[in-house]
């Protein structure tokens, strides 16, 4: 197969500047929580660290998208391989492939992009799905469109992509090839497709936020010492207040446990992942019964 690559220099350069960016926030937040007592405001700047490492791990594996990015050019069939994705189209299936400079239409880009990358969905002149693997370098963009699907790709050289491509073509296909997408890793598991198992996991993980938020807004309230157990109406265990934290942490842990069996498991016991999903809903219910009834 012939390889072409994109222009990935732009791209990776925004990519790496955000992620620094967003490190060196996390540290002037990180550095503020630390010096200021525990409120509820500690736990907002708490969570936009929590919610930036998921940013963080975004952007990673966009850019890993982006550096493993790559246009392979077969005897029957062109593929768009990025990250653990491929997308193979048939020469047979192309209705057209032009330089996006000679279109005239509007071309709606959704997805992830930024200066020097452009991956995601949108629409094409004709109202097809748009599917987009490009650096956004308008003078480097291909416009494939098959019947169903427009594919937009950013070869570096792109007339030596459209002329082994048309040279391609005039070959006439030796076999036929199903225009399919493959994908493999996190990101191709099933289910992330699943809404019940996802929407399972949103109310616990929403579930334990909203009970570390409620104690950082009644902590700095409370008394240094108070009850942490109580039995038909006795309190049988008092600590500091500090360790009122220690529920939410609990949730927490089963929220992470019971996520990352489930989705294990999800391929082959899909019933077992929203029992999982259900129990560690059910856990944050009593942890937080657990913690209304110390914090009256």
């Amino acid at each position: 197969m012939l390889q072409w690559k994109p222009k990935r220099l732009l791209g990776v350069g925004v990519g790496v500047g955000a992620i620094l960016l967003i490190l060196a926030l996390d540290a002037v937040l990180l550095g503020t929580v630390t010096r200021r007592p525990l409120s509820f405001s500690s736990f907002i700047m708490g969570l936009l660290v929590a919610l930036s490492l998921l940013a963080l791990a975004i952007i990673i594996y966009q850019i890993y998208g982006l550096v493993s990015l790559k246009y392979l050019l077969g005897r029957d069939s062109i593929t768009i391989s990025w990250a653990r994705r491929q997308e193979i189209i048939p020469l047979a299936a192309i209705e057209s492939i032009t330089p996006l400079a000679e279109q005239s239409g509007a071309m709606v880009k959704r997805g992830f992009h930024y200066p020097g990358y452009n991956i995601g969905r949108g629409r094409d002149e004709e109202g097809r799905d748009l599917l987009s693997y490009s650096n956004g370098r308008l003078s480097d963009e291909l416009l494939i469109t098959t019947t169903a699907v427009s594919y937009l790709i950013s070869p570096a050289k792109s007339t030596g992509f459209l002329s082994a491509v048309r040279a391609r073509q005039r070959l006439g296909p030796a076999r036929k090839l199903e225009q399919v997408r493959m994908e493999g890793g996190l990101a191709g598991l099933p289910v992330w497709r699943d809404w019940t198992a996802l929407a399972l996991v949103s109310l616990a993980a929403v579930a334990n936020a909203g009970l570390f938020a409620y104690i950082a807004f009644r902590y700095p309230s409370l008394p240094e010492i108070v009850p942490l157990l109580s039995e038909a109406g006795q309190v049988t265990l008092i600590g500091a207040r500090e360790e009122l934290f220690e529920l939410p942490v609990i949730g927490l842990v089963v929220v992470l446990v019971n996520t990352t069996l489930g989705f294990a498991l999800h391929r082959q016991e899909r019933l077992l992942t929203y029992a999982l999903g259900a129990i560690a809903f059910l856990v944050q219910i009593l942890i937080w019964s657990a913690a209304m009834s110390a914090i009256r």
